[in-house]
């Protein structure tokens, strides 16, 4: 019997950026000695989670690129670093016009959603865009979150958001793909 698959709905910033922060992300797993969650981890911001069996991929697939091209493109833009205390993620903040765009879209996204479809075809949806983000590391011993912040002083980067991606789950990896990218092109559909 085949086991859902977990993937996760994000938005995927331009190539400069995404090399921008791989750099980061090696600079720091270098000054801690090793490895850390998400060194590995393509730059993105996360706003859904969901499991889902293989044979329901198409209807999400179809329903998701219904959903985002609904959404009106927007500027994004990432102006310095924070970090959450509770979890240990060190991450590249957003502008607070940019999260709040974030945020917005991610609400009508879901409301645009079928909740027939969320329902039969997915398991353990969670909404994970209240404080969009960019992360850097997770998981971080708060003395290398203190080297973070050495190592990074600034970082001020914008890009035109007019997609998000849908990322799988790579077991063999343990990380996610890229599998397909959704258009954001705000037209109101209703059906």
């Amino acid at each position: 019997m085949s086991q859902p698959i977990r993937y996760i709905i994000a938005i995927r910033p331009p190539a400069d950026i995404i090399a921008e922060v791989r750099g980061m992300k090696l600079a720091l797993k270098k000054a801690i000695g090793g490895f850390y969650n998400s060194v590995n981890s393509e730059a993105h911001i996360t706003l859904f989670e969901f499991y889902a069996l293989d044979k329901y991929y198409p209807a999400l697939l179809e329903e998701c690129t219904r959903a985002a091209r609904s959404l009106e493109p927007f500027e994004l833009e990432f102006q310095g670093f924070h970090h959450f205390s509770g979890s240990g993620a060190f991450y590249v903040h957003l502008t607070s016009e940019s999260s709040s765009s974030v945020i917005d879209r991610c609400i009508q996204f879901r409301q645009t959603f079928s909740p027939e479809i969320l329902s039969i075809h997915t398991e353990g949806w969670t909404d994970m865009f209240e404080t969009p983000h960019m992360t850097i590391g997770r998981r971080l011993q708060p003395h290398w979150i203190d080297i973070a912040y050495s190592l990074f002083k600034d970082f001020n980067a914008q890009f035109w958001c007019n997609s998000l991606a849908i990322r799988k789950f790579n077991g063999d990896r343990k990380q996610f793909d890229v599998i397909a990218e959704l258009p954001m092109i705000g037209t109101n559909l209703k059906s």
